[in-house]
């Protein structure tokens, strides 16, 4: 069985555990290459401790793609539930509007390309992801119309 995330308006849920960026660079989307897992993610990871997870989200997109140059934009919340349908974590969805790209630093990603959506091979449930960058593409569009 699979547990779908339930999505949340920024600043609903408290104890942010983890952050995902999504992230934008002439107008394709940048996914990053996990060496260990051989499939597409997007970048981000957990909040450390004594971090904000703004800070996370910058250091994240950082680690996972050598990108500093950008403007991160908070869009929403969400609780991910755990496979034991007891527990939960908490998370931030951001967007990074980039600027230019940087030189990818040593972690477990091998490298990123561009892509116009998310592509086959993602290392999470596909069909949220299809959802979670149609919603942003959906606020992009409503920002570029002011």
């Amino acid at each position: 069985m699979v547990y779908r995330k339930k999505n949340f308006f920024l600043g609903q849920l408290d104890n942010i555990e983890f952050v995902v960026v999504l992230t934008r660079y002439q107008n394709k989307w940048v996914f990053c290459w996990h060496k260990k897992r051989k499939s597409y993610e997007n970048p981000g990871g957990h909040v450390e401790q004594g971090e904000t997870a703004m800070q996370a989200a910058r250091r994240e997109l950082y680690e996972e793609t050598g990108i500093t140059d950008c403007e991160i934009i908070p869009l929403w919340d969400y609780e991910q539930p755990w496979d034991d349908e007891i527990h939960r974590n908490n998370g931030r969805f951001y967007l990074a509007i980039v600027n230019s790209l940087g030189e990818l630093p040593e972690s477990e990603m091998e490298k990123i390309e561009l892509f116009d959506e998310v592509p086959e091979n993602f290392t999470y449930d596909r069909e949220d992801a299809l959802s979670d960058f149609e919603m942003a593409s959906n606020m992009l569009k409503a920002w570029e119309r002011k």
